[in-house]
C-alpha cells in the first residue's frame, strides 16, 4: 500500500503515519486533505526544522522525519 505525499511548505513529502480517509484519485495516487492529519499545525512546525526530510510519521503524539 502507498503512503500518501502532501506538500508541505512548497515541498512533497510522504506522510507513514498519522493521517486518516485517505483517497485515491484517477491517476492512483493517495490524496488527503489537511483535516485528515493529525497535529497538522505540528507537522508544519516539524518540517520547518528538518527542511530536508522527505517523509514524516507521527511517533508517541508527535512528528519526527524519517531516518
Amino acid at each position: 500500500m502507498a503512503c500518501p505525499k502532501i506538500e508541505i511548505r512548497g515541498k512533497r513529502v510522504i506522510l507513514l503515519s498519522g493521517f486518516r480517509n485517505a483517497m485515491i484519485d484517477t491517476s492512483g495516487a493517495r490524496v488527503i486533505k489537511s483535516d485528515d492529519i493529525k497535529s497538522a499545525e505540528q507537522l508544519n512546525t516539524s518540517a520547518k526544522q528538518h527542511p530536508d526530510a522527505v517523509a514524516f510519521g507521527y511517533v508517541a503524539g508527535r512528528w519526527v522525519p524519517a531516518a
